[in-house]
């Protein structure tokens, strides 16, 4: 319990994490620093005020014991001087510090969404969407502490309990000497609350992101949630959550206010002793009842210092760690220096290799084993295959999402990591099977495809996805808006929506990873029309479980646990024994059934009607 206690102490006074906060944040403190400037003049202002204003109470006061009336009109003048210096001091002081603080957390937000969006694929996969959405809404809001008023106390409150002190000494040394047996006091009250509210508010912090990554879960996943009847579950587990975040909240409110309690218990007993005391010493002549006023308010600005400095300390820890929450985000090893942006490319002339290519994930499996595939220009390449043969993974690879452990994947005979993201990416355009459309309006999502699109562009490419014609029925036409990930539009409109922006980017290779899986004969019809005419001059790789749908490709790989078992054209795979011919009489017989028992049905449905 003690070494826990002492432990406790020497964690209040480690300064690595106060270190490693400046560091990250010295960049933005330093381009401030006109107004860091203007604080710091601020600060000296401010001391001299108190040593004024309490000068002033002191000596206005002998003025009016002693009688002399006289000095009256110019310690008024003193005073209006004073009260002027005070209120455009404060102006400032609460501007600047606005100011700075607004500013940085503005540009640390721009700063961790840009390294966010640079993230390797393997390590923002890691993190969950709701931890990096509590860096934005409450770390990097809760870093005031370490950039603003409290950056600044920590420089004021030591010079101020300095200055008054020897002050104190000026006017009576005896008085001046008992407020000294009240600094241990001050500072043990003070580091004692300053440890356990720092400890608290990191558990908060902490909770914060835990609730933030299941409210995240819980609004992104709502339909399933619906569909399975998870409601209760879910709002139990986030109602527990809750009433644990708001116990943490309500330790923290005890811990603040027993602290400014005993704050507050030891300025006023100091405050009361230090006025018995002031009285005997008046009594005897050895100070005057000005200067003894003068003494006792001094009194306060060296006491409340006092206990607010341990205090403050902890305060600054706390906000110390919130900045190395998000330093976890910033000492990641970005992809790149540069946020990627558009670049046209049609050089894509030879092949796409991979030589000798392994890959496993972090759980070790491992996907691929020295691969080797020559994917020719302009043709049409299918990938087939069981569930988790590495289709998939094969399109992240040549997308550059994943990093080969061992081997090369060379785009123009070029390694595709010699390339830049822009260069790379813009290569491809991909419509899944899981399509992902942004809220906001139809135009707004096909704008995203590429930045200089003209109206006309839109329109063709609309056209050609099979789309334009659903879009110009609706009341806003292309302005309509579609709702969060598109939820107003059905599967098909969606995959077509996906279709006309992959049109729109004109990429040379096209990727298409089950792009016509779970929609209806009908969309599935528009969908497939839109890709015939999507594909033309491209070089199209198609990943699809419906073997129907690729017997015209060019080359069909078949893949198993991530090795190619075999390739040729439907034809040539048709007739040789292999996976290929099993899993499409597979599928065969799986459709023959679907329609046999469709055929029940109508039949069925037909004696109904007739016997009605």
């Amino acid at each position: 319990m003690i070494a826990r206690k002492l432990l406790s102490i020497i964690q209040l006074f480690n300064i690595e994490g106060i270190k490693k906060a400046f560091i990250l944040l010295l960049p933005y403190i330093l381009k401030n620093w006109r107004a860091y400037l203007g604080l710091f003049v601020i600060l000296f202002i401010e001391i001299f005020l108190t040593i004024s204003f309490a000068w002033f109470y002191g000596t206005i006061t002998d003025t009016a014991v002693q009688g002399e009336f006289h000095k009256l009109k110019s310690l008024l003048f003193v005073a209006i001087v004073l009260i002027c210096i005070d209120f455009v001091v404060s102006y400032f002081n609460i501007y600047l510090e606005s100011y700075i603080t607004s500013n940085i957390k503005r540009e640390l937000k721009e700063h961790v969404l840009k390294r966010i969006m640079l993230l390797p694929t393997p390590k923002l996969s890691n993190i969950r969407s709701g931890d990096l959405l509590t860096h934005f809404t409450n770390d990097i809001n809760c870093i005031n502490g370490v950039i603003g008023s409290n950056l600044m106390y920590l420089i004021q409150l030591p010079l101020i309990s300095m200055v008054v002190f020897f002050y104190m000494l000026h006017i009576h040394w005896q008085l001046a000497a008992f407020s000294l047996l009240l600094f241990p006091i001050a500072i043990v009250i003070g580091g004692m609350f300053g440890i356990l509210i720092r400890n608290n508010s990191r558990l908060i912090y902490n909770k914060i992101g835990e609730l933030n990554s299941n409210l995240s879960e819980a609004f992104q996943g709502l339909f399933v949630i619906r569909s399975f009847l998870l409601e209760r579950i879910f709002a139990k587990k986030i109602s527990e959550q809750n009433n644990e975040f708001f116990g943490l909240e309500m330790k923290n409110a005890k811990l603040r206010g027993s602290f400014y309690v005993a704050g507050n218990a030891v300025s006023s007993i100091s405050y009361i002793i230090s006025l018995c005391l002031g009285a005997f010493f008046v009594t005897n002549g050895s100070i005057t009842i000005g200067s003894l006023l003068t003494f006792i308010t001094l009194m306060q600005h060296l006491i409340n210092p006092l206990t607010g400095l341990a205090g403050l300390w902890g305060s600054f820890q706390s906000s110390a760690s919130a900045v190395e929450r998000i330093s976890i985000v910033l000492d990641e090893q970005p992809e790149a220096l540069d946020l990627p942006i558009y670049t046209k490319t049609n050089t894509f002339s030879k092949s796409i290799r991979l030589k000798d290519v392994t890959f496993y994930y972090e759980s070790d499996t491992q996907i691929f084993h020295q691969l080797n595939l020559d994917i020719p220009t302009g043709k049409v390449i299918a990938f087939v295959g069981p569930s988790g043969a590495g289709k998939t993974t094969l399109f992240h690879l040549i997308q550059g999402f994943y990093i080969p452990q061992s081997g090369q994947i060379l785009m123009d005979d070029i390694p595709i990591h010699n390339l830049s993201p822009s260069v790379l990416r813009s290569s491809f355009a991909a419509v899944t099977q899981e399509t992902f459309l942004f809220g906001g309006t139809i135009k707004e999502n096909l704008l995203l495809a590429r930045p200089d699109i003209t109206e006309s562009e839109m329109v063709n490419a609309a056209i050609h996805a099979n789309i334009h014609e659903f879009i110009m029925t609706l009341p806003n036409q292309y302005d309509t808006e579609i709702g969060e990930r598109g939820v107003r539009l059905s599967g098909g409109q969606k995959q077509r929506l996906s279709i006309a922006r992959a049109i729109l980017k004109d990429a040379p290779i096209l990727l298409l990873d089950e792009a016509t899986s779970a929609l209806d004969s009908e969309s599935e019809r528009l969908v497939k029309e839109a890709l015939d005419r999507l594909m033309k001059n491209k070089t199209t790789l198609v990943i699809a479980h419906r073997l129907s749908t690729i017997q015209h490709a060019d080359l069909i790989i078949v893949i198993d646990e991530g090795k190619i078992v075999q390739q040729g054209t439907h034809q040539e795979l048709m007739e040789e024994e292999g996976l290929y011919r099993k899993l499409t009489k597979t599928q065969l017989l799986m459709d023959h059934n679907q329609v046999s028992q469709l055929n029940v049905i109508s039949s069925y449905e037909g004696e109904r009607k007739y016997a009605n």
